[in-house]
């Protein structure tokens, strides 16, 4: 099943691909695709599509 979801996770100076798939890593999200939709001084929150089983 393909989930569409979105998330918070913690803001952070210098943003990166890296730093975004990090976290997401650490909840157990391999995501299908992903996109920053907003981003202020505490969160960037992230829509995202992935396949849950």
């Amino acid at each position: 099943m393909i989930i569409s979801d979105s998330i918070n996770i913690k803001y952070v100076e210098n943003i990166s691909t890296e730093y975004i798939e990090s976290e997401l890593k650490k909840q157990n999200i391999e995501p299908i695709r992903w996109a920053i939709t907003e981003i202020n001084e505490k969160e960037i929150t992230i829509s995202l599509a992935y396949e849950r089983e």
